[in-house]
């Protein structure tokens, strides 16, 4: 322990909280870990009691590991899911539910949900569309709250197709480090669940998306997502593109194995 029993050391801390250097280092830049620099001093110090409190929610969290599940959205889930989509994307942004259902009895692909104690925490939608409405929302000619039942298209076996991620959110009421949390987890059961598709002969050959935020583009390029550039004629729109080539899929399972131990270590 520091000298002075309030603190630990980044070490200590680190090791208190489980997490990699990098990682540990990446959410004190973030703010999402508390640090101190006292005068005269370069290296910072963590406060006991905070890191501690971060400790155990972090751990609160795992005990619930197996009451985490990720699975195709119910009519309730997509209830819970639209309140997520409002407090993150504003009112005006969020489809209502009957065309949400009619969506999901179009494409049974098209929400899931992660739910933890059988409350939704986030989810994630994405879609097959005729080449024409893809590029129109790639290009920003056309926005998500275009899309009808009429654009949606039914995922089918044994014919190449690309999907489009829509919206992949966790409820921003939750405490940030949870958010990162359960939207690493999000993604993993994501990426399982393409895996998955394509296994089952769903010949997925390219994710587009569109992002608007800071935190949007950070995530699809560490995820190996291309920037489409030009594509998107919309400000503060841009368009990604991730090819399920070889090269790609190896790159997902890579991550979702990273994830997989990541998840497995926290919860034993």
């Amino acid at each position: 322990m520091n000298s002075n029993n309030h603190y630990y050391t980044a070490s200590e801390a680190q090791a208190k909280l489980g997490l990699s250097k990098a990682m540990f280092f990446r959410k004190v830049n973030q703010g999402l870990i508390p640090k101190v620099v006292q005068p005269g001093m370069k290296q910072g110090i963590y406060p006991r009691r905070d890191i501690d409190a971060l400790a155990l929610s972090m751990n609160m969290v795992f005990e619930r590991f197996d009451k985490i599940v990720f699975s195709r959205s119910t009519p309730a889930d997509q209830l819970e899911e639209m309140d997520i989509g409002i407090r993150c994307f504003g009112r005006d942004f969020i489809t209502p539910l009957s065309e949400r259902i009619a969506f999901q009895q179009k494409s049974d692909f098209t929400f899931h949900s992660l739910k933890v104690d059988g409350l939704v925490a986030g989810y994630v939608s994405m879609f097959h569309f005729p080449d024409s409405f893809l590029d129109a929302l790639l290009t920003g000619r056309s926005i998500e709250r275009d899309i009808t039942v009429k654009e949606v298209l039914p995922f089918v076996r044994l014919e190449p197709f690309s999907i489009y991620i829509d919206v992949m959110a966790i409820d921003p009421h939750l405490p940030l480090h949870v958010q990162h949390l359960y939207a690493g987890i999000m993604v993993s059961r994501f990426i399982d669940l393409v895996f998955n598709l394509i296994a089952n002969g769903y010949q997925i050959t390219h994710i587009y998306t569109v992002t608007a935020t800071m935190e949007g583009d950070n995530l699809v390029r560490k995820l190996g997502f291309r920037h489409l550039e030009g594509k998107s004629v919309a400000p503060g729109r841009t368009a990604y593109e991730f090819m399920l080539d070889q090269p790609g899929i190896q790159r997902l399972k890579a991550l979702s194995h990273r994830s997989y131990l990541r998840e497995r270590s926290h919860a034993n």
